[in-house]
């Protein structure tokens, strides 16, 4: 097969080699589902926490008048809801991630005292990240030129990355925090 022709030689080039290249693919239908379950998952909960909390105001700023019900939570973007938790403080109405350890999923993150609301942050910032670039079919095994991860946040001081190998078991983790069944929900 001529894979130029199909996938052009800058996206090859973009990979170590044309076995990585399927990996990539490979690695995008493993994330593709517990993404799904971690976005549909959010917007519920973020909805729910924005009614319970008397915050729903906050989402007129994002755009006027609309009516608020399942189609509206439905069709807004992760990023969206990302952006929401943060606007509206409620991250620790999210999820609980006590359990999350950032260090396990690269050598490169240090050990920090995080608050609860700084680790959810850090989540939807990843997860927003590997979710966009995984579902544009990009090169989530890519690393910087320094070896670090190429997908990345930073919260006040702390940077906090995930290995390309490690994104499978920090998406598995982080839906774990959420609720055990819901992280079998696929088996």
């Amino acid at each position: 097969m001529d894979s130029v022709k199909f996938f052009s030689i800058k996206r090859l080039k973009s990979y170590k080699n044309e076995q990585e290249h399927k990996k990539n693919f490979l690695l995008v239908q493993a994330l593709a589902p517990k993404l799904g379950i971690l976005e549909i998952a959010t917007r519920n909960l973020a909805f729910k926490a924005l009614v319970d909390n008397n915050k729903v105001d906050i989402l007129s700023s994002f755009g006027g008048y609309f009516k608020l019900d399942d189609l509206f939570v439905s069709k807004q973007t992760f990023g969206f809801w990302a952006k929401i938790i943060d606007e509206a403080k409620i991250h620790n109405d999210i999820v609980n991630l006590d359990k999350l350890d950032f260090k396990k999923y690269s050598k490169f993150n240090r050990k920090n005292k995080l608050l609860n609301y700084q680790k959810v942050k850090i989540l939807y910032d990843l997860a927003v990240k590997i979710r966009n670039r995984a579902f544009h079919f990009e090169n989530l095994y890519k690393l910087n030129d320094d070896q670090t991860p190429r997908i990345s946040t930073r919260v006040g001081k702390t940077l906090v990355g995930i290995d390309p190998q490690m994104l499978e078991d920090f998406i598995n983790d982080a839906l774990f925090c959420f609720d055990e069944d819901l992280a079998r929900y696929l088996e």
